[in-house]
């Protein structure tokens, strides 16, 4: 008898740390999607777990996090007001946004842009 192992592969988005390294990955060729969520927001605990899915489905474009409560200057400097906002990025120009826990939206943007490349 064959025994299957199946190993569960648990995938975490990377949160942004520094500005240094904000400016580093957005600089990127790739697309870059960014998540910018607070730990007090509702709509951001929500939405979570499906962009951590949505990273697995879209190999081809990077998937990152950033608190804004931690990480003040960025949010200030992309002009976040709510949250979450995902914002799209490549070669430091933003390419696209999307305002809420709006799965649709989110999908439909990745989708746009995992085939623009």
């Amino acid at each position: 008898m064959r025994r299957l192992l199946i190993q569960k592969c648990e995938s975490v988005v990377k949160a942004i740390e520094s500005h240094e390294e904000f400016k580093k990955i957005i600089n990127s060729d790739k697309i870059v999607v960014i998540d910018f969520w607070a730990t007090w927001c509702g709509p951001c605990k929500v939405i979570s777990p499906v962009f951590e899915q949505l990273e697995k489905e879209h190999p081809n474009l990077e998937f990152y996090k950033v608190d804004v409560d931690a990480q003040e200057d960025i949010a200030s400097e992309c002009a976040i007001k709510a949250m979450p906002t995902f914002l799209f990025f490549q070669n430091g120009e933003e390419k696209g946004k999307v305002v809420g826990a709006a799965k649709d939206k989110l999908v439909a943007a990745l989708k746009m842009h995992s085939e623009s490349l």
